[in-house]
């Protein structure tokens, strides 16, 4: 015991805990990002159309009626913190990120004041990474953060929309056409029943050009699911 803990306060020293977006040191080695960087994190207030990303008064469709969802965005990419913490948890392997993104989720959609957050009709679907995707990485940061919402709201969770095909990254990809084709037929659903005439909450990390969760909302779609809300920590 003694000596485990010597051995902290040695790496400690030696490697002091730092904020990950200003450098400071940290007093909580655990927090990963001090609290003086948290609460600059500027929160949206409303829902988005997903097309041409307006913002919806009263969270209720305004435009592109054919639109099959509705983006839910706790921020803007552009936002440093976001993107620092984003940037860390899906690159870095930052699994103990997991909560601190979950918590800025659970502010968000508490502020919207959705009645389907509180329905028991409603999914929380995480967006799914192939399994070989899945294994390199070692978890799946939508699945993390979707256990969190889930578990806070006492909604079911459903992890049974896999993706069977391991097609190229979208961050690699910049032309839209592209992002497209390149997610075309990459999702399958196990277990129907269970999406059925419910409503979903469709988590990722970022929303960027829209083409995995329009794919993933298709096929949502095709096996009977209602209302969709796509919800993410942060658009682009």
């Amino acid at each position: 015991m003694f000596l485990t803990k010597a051995k902290d306060i040695i790496l400690d020293i030696l490697f002091p805990p730092l904020c990950l977006n200003c450098q400071k040191h940290l007093q909580n080695k655990n927090k990963f990002i001090c609290d003086n960087c948290l609460i600059t994190v500027k929160f949206n207030n409303t829902l988005f159309c997903p097309i041409c990303r307006a913002r919806l008064a009263d969270n209720k469709r305004i435009c592109h009626y054919d639109s099959q969802y509705l983006l839910a965005a706790a921020g803007n990419y552009d936002d440093l913190v976001l993107q620092n913490l984003i940037h860390y948890f899906k690159y870095k392997s930052f699994k103990n990120l997991a909560p601190i993104l979950g918590e800025i989720l659970i502010k968000y959609l508490s502020n919207l004041s959705l009645s389907m957050v509180k329905s028991q009709k409603s999914v929380v679907v995480p967006v799914p990474l192939h399994p070989r995707r899945e294994r390199q990485r070692g978890f799946n940061q939508a699945k993390l953060i979707a256990e969190i919402v889930a578990k806070t709201f006492a909604l079911e969770l459903f992890v049974n929309m896999k993706r069977i095909k391991n097609n190229k990254p979208q961050a690699k990809l910049k032309d839209s056409e592209m992002r497209i084709k390149n997610m075309a037929g990459c999702f399958k659903i196990e277990n129907p029943e269970q999406i059925r005439d419910k409503n979903i909450l469709l988590v990722d990390d970022v929303f960027t050009s829209g083409a995995t969760m329009n794919e993933a909302v298709k096929i949502l779609k095709a096996n009977g699911a209602k209302r969709i809300i796509a919800l993410v920590i942060a658009k682009a």
